[in-house]
């Protein structure tokens, strides 16, 4: 690694001295594992004088990320029939019904018949819609503001604050379930609506890319987007899983909530006072005086209103990052984020959007039910994670052995776009099996051919982080989630439009549109350039900065 390259994010070493104080930092030289040590005590310190147990590192944040997740999963099911047995409740109630009271049957466990009735199941669908559209809509304003301020002010709290909304939630679903008499249903709407101004999980996801971003390596950083990725899956199939052995053991839908609920809570309190943050508070500092900087060049002649705030054309503002002018940037450059950006876009919506239409038809077509249904998502996510957490890693250190840092700081490499690329045939094969398939067994394989192409989501957004300076890095993620946000809201709503539309007459119509989907993100990435980066003078062209960019990735020490 050379030595010369200066601090990534704002400026020289001299500026920096100037805004925080100070003796101007001793010369840096790398040690045989990359580190950079700094003057006496070298052996005890990282980079920026921190001791090397409070060095940030991936590791610091996989397991409890994995908890995090768990939570998330563990409580899907059990949210969905609280919901059902308070609107079949109240639709009763509100019907005149005078039998006995379906809630606390529907609270331990067990199924009610009168639930299932058509009345009841569009209640809930259409309630879980108004659900998922606060949370979306919200958190597609707050997400990439947060994501920007978490460049500025560190990744700790925002990640807290991202995960508050996720524990007002399930406090919302306890009071309801625990006292129906005397909240209303409409209280989970307020909960859903405290989780889209905190940025729901979209922002979660995207802040710990960042945090991943800043402990890793460029050449490494997919297999870190890829372990969180991994957790990801893990937890949304485990987290069922023990949820349900859970209400079995208890005899109390409640007991998953009160447990995601600790879950969120030392989630909150290890990321707030155990995990180290894993920007230095020079970068902070310098972030937020870049940031001053260019907020003034953009008032300057253009006074600016409290009600331009309000103006619906601001939703998209934060994807200005993807169109970058200015020194250091080119058309090659904006080509290359817009391409990647709208391929993982594609590539998240396809797979959020299709998650419920999968089942459904596999249930209807191959007489499934709960077990096989368990099997089939238990097999495919095995898959996914183990390509996330083995294969992937293993083809990375493969291709890039004696590759150096500097060299694949330079935008997405060929091994990326490869990568990408046959993320994209694996998914685009896999949906046109689904509409091929004519046994249960073959509509398995047909979804382990899709998670073959898990590998996509965490490459396509390491290589975003590899096209700009560290300082933005918060920023662009937190406008991947705003396009995540959005996709959330729009792909199930069109692709359970076509299914429904189509049912009755070709009912694989809707795995067609889906595969036919992913022709926009091949095409796309045909046009992907290699070598193409942001040269901001003010931003550094190098990573030196970064905590532990030349650190082995879970290393600890």
């Amino acid at each position: 690694m050379d030595s010369s390259i200066q601090d990534p994010l704002v400026g020289s070493e001299a500026e920096a001295q100037a805004i925080l104080g100070g003796n101007p930092s001793p010369k840096r030289t790398p040690d045989s594992q990359g580190y950079q040590r700094e003057g006496a005590g070298a052996s005890e310190t990282s980079p920026s004088g921190v001791p090397w147990y409070r060095k940030p590192s991936v590791s610091w944040l996989l397991p409890p990320f994995c908890l995090f997740t768990m939570a998330f999963g563990g409580v899907t099911v059990p949210r969905l029939n609280v919901i059902l047995a308070l609107i079949c409740q109240q639709h009763y109630r509100d019907n005149g019904y005078t039998g006995n009271s379906i809630l606390p049957v529907l609270m331990g466990g067990d199924s009610d018949k009168q639930c299932n009735e058509p009345e009841v199941q569009a209640l809930v669908s259409k309630f879980t819609l108004y659900m998922s559209l606060v949370a979306g809509i919200l958190s597609a304003f707050t997400a990439p503001r947060l994501g920007s301020l978490s460049d500025r002010y560190g990744r700790r709290l925002a990640m807290a604050f991202s995960s508050f909304g996720l524990l007002a939630s399930e406090i919302t679903t306890i009071l309801a379930a625990k006292y129906p008499d005397l909240f209303n249903v409409n209280i989970l709407l307020f909960g859903s609506l405290i989780d889209g101004i905190c940025g729901s999980f979209m922002l979660g996801m995207a802040l710990s890319y960042s945090y991943g971003a800043d402990c890793t390596s460029p050449s490494r950083r997919a297999v870190a987007f890829g372990y969180f990725q991994g957790c990801l899956f893990l937890g949304i199939a485990t987290g069922p899983v023990l949820g349900g052995l859970l209400v079995k053991k208890t005899n109390n839908i409640l007991s998953v909530f009160y447990l995601a609920l600790g879950a969120h809570a030392v989630f909150i309190s290890y990321v707030m006072f155990l995990m180290p943050e894993s920007l230095s508070k020079r970068r902070m500092v310098l972030a937020r005086e870049k940031h001053k900087r260019e907020q003034m060049e953009l008032q300057e002649g253009a006074p600016k209103h409290w009600w331009n705030s309000f103006n619906p054309i601001n939703l998209l503002r934060p994807l200005i990052v993807l169109s970058p002018t200015g020194q250091g940037s080119s058309a090659k450059l904006r080509l290359n984020l817009m391409l990647l950006a709208a391929t993982d876009c594609v590539l998240f919506g396809v797979g959020i959007g299709s998650i419920t239409v999968i089942l459904i038809y596999a249930e209807a077509k191959f007489d499934w039910g709960n077990f096989e249904s368990s099997i089939y998502v238990s097999i495919v996510n095995c898959f996914r994670v183990t390509m996330l957490f083995v294969v992937l890693p293993l083809v990375v250190t493969f291709f890039r052995r004696g590759s150096t840092t500097q060299n694949l700081h330079r935008g997405c490499d060929t091994l990326d776009i490869n990568l990408i690329r046959f993320s994209i045939a694996t998914e685009t094969a896999g949906y046109l099996c689904y509409a091929l398939a004519q046994s249960g067994g073959q509509f398995t394989t047909a979804g382990v051919l899709t998670a073959l192409g898990g590998i996509g989501s965490p490459t396509l957004q390491s290589s975003l982080t590899k096209h700009i300076p560290t300082d933005k890095t918060g920023k662009l993620l937190g406008a991947t989630a705003l396009l995540h946000s959005l996709a959330r809201v729009v792909a199930p709503t069109v692709f359970n439009l076509i299914y429904a539309s189509t049912v009755a007459t070709y009912p694989q119509t809707v795995f067609v549109c889906l595969s036919s989907t992913f022709g926009i993100a091949a095409v796309c990435s045909l046009f992907l350039a290699p070598g193409v980066f942001w040269n901001d003078a003010d931003g550094g062209d190098g990573e030196e900065g970064t905590w532990e960019e030349q650190a082995p990735l879970l290393s600890s020490e």
